[in-house]
Formats: C-alpha cells, structure tokens, sequence
C-alpha cells in the first residue's frame, strides 16, 4: 500500500474512487484505452516484444522505465483536466492505492504530486 498525506485517505484504486484508478480512467488521447492499458502495452521487453496485454506486462520491469513513467504522468495530467478532477484531489488530505508498491509507479503518487504542483509533470 502506498499512502502520502495524512487521514482520511481517497482511495486512488479500483476498490475506491475509481475516477482515479488507472484501470477506469481513459483520457480522450488514448482513445478508449484505460491509462493501466496503455502504459502496460507501451512497455519493452529485452527480447524486443511491447504491446502486450496488461497482464502479461503487468509487474514486468520494461527496457523503456522513463519513457513509461512520463506517459503515465501525462495521461494522468491528461484525464485530471478533461474531468474537472483537480479541485477533489486538493480537497483530498491524503491519497492511497491499496495495490502500490514501492518503488514501483503508483496512481497515488503521481496524483499526489499532480495535486500539490510537485514532481515531474
């Protein structure tokens, strides 16, 4: 689990607020696809493969981790403007992804930073 704040925590999950789950939000960009999608099929393997489904790619740790990582920011940046979701997340004293891991990217870290103007975005 991955938290940044303090309580009540918004659950940036699909067990909570599933505006801000990366397998419900899809930006008008990634026509249709889900932001969990699409950064998993953007990924690339040593052996060369990409495009795969995300649960084939899911947990895998790409060739491509920067590329990965600024897309995903970008499509979260993306899907927080086109749903007016910027004043929830700074009403938000705190986010969680229940599935986070660290070292690993996380909705809710990213949402964080998104939230309070911070990090690479």
């Amino acid at each position: 689990m991955i938290r940044h704040g303090v309580a009540p925590f918004l659950e940036c999950s699909s067990k909570g607020d599933k505006r801000f789950s990366a397998f419900h939000a899809r930006p008008t960009i990634l026509d249709g696809y889900s932001i969990e999608e699409a950064y998993q099929g953007l990924k690339v393997f040593r052996d060369g493969i990409t495009g795969l489904d995300w649960r084939e790619a899911k947990g895998r740790l790409p060739l491509n981790v920067a590329e990965c990582e600024a897309f995903y920011r970008f499509w979260w940046r993306e899907w927080v403007r086109e749903q007016d979701l910027l004043p929830v997340l700074r009403s938000a004293t705190g986010l969680s992804d229940l599935f986070g891991q660290p070292h690993h990217i996380c909705q809710a870290s990213i949402l964080w930073q998104i939230r309070n103007g911070t990090g690479k975005l």
